[in-house]
C-alpha cells in the first residue's frame, strides 16, 4: 500500500484519516501545519499528501508551492482538504499543483476514491 502523509491542525480530523487509512493498509505519518507538512514531504518521501488548506504558520497553498517548485517533492500527489470552496479558492489550489480537491465535512468514502485514483 502506500505511503501516505497527512496534514491538518485540526488533531481529530488526523486522527480520523490516519485510522481509516493505517485501516485500509497504508501507512501513515502527520503534521499540524504546512512547515512541518514540508519537512515530512521531504525526509519521509510520502506517495500521496493530503493537506487542509486552512492552517496556521503557513497556508496548505503556500506549502503546496514550495513543494511543487522543490525537485525532490514536486511529483508527489496532493489532495487539498477544505471548508472553503469557492471557485477562486478551487483555482487557486489547482494553479498551485494540487491534484484534486476535497470539501469538508470529509466524506471518506469519496477521499478513499480519490487516493486509488492517484497511487492505483
Amino acid at each position: 500500500m502506500a505511503k501516505i502523509l497527512i496534514i491538518d491542525d485540526e488533531e481529530i480530523l488526523r486522527q480520523l484519516m490516519e485510522h481509516v487509512l493505517s485501516g485500509d493498509g497504508h501507512e501513515t505519518i502527520t503534521a499540524e501545519d504546512g512547515v512541518a507538512g514540508i519537512v515530512l514531504a521531504k525526509s519521509d518521501a510520502p506517495d500521496l499528501i493530503i493537506s487542509d488548506m486552512s492552517m496556521p504558520k503557513m497556508t496548505g497553498l503556500d506549502m503546496v508551492k514550495a513543494l511543487k517548485a522543490d525537485p525532490t517533492t514536486k511529483d508527489i500527489p496532493i489532495i487539498a482538504l477544505t471548508a472553503h470552496a469557492t471557485a477562486d479558492d478551487r483555482a487557486a489550489a489547482f494553479d498551485a499543483g494540487i491534484s484534486t480537491y476535497e470539501e469538508k465535512p470529509l466524506d471518506m468514502a469519496r477521499l478513499k476514491k480519490h487516493i486509488a485514483e492517484l497511487i492505483g
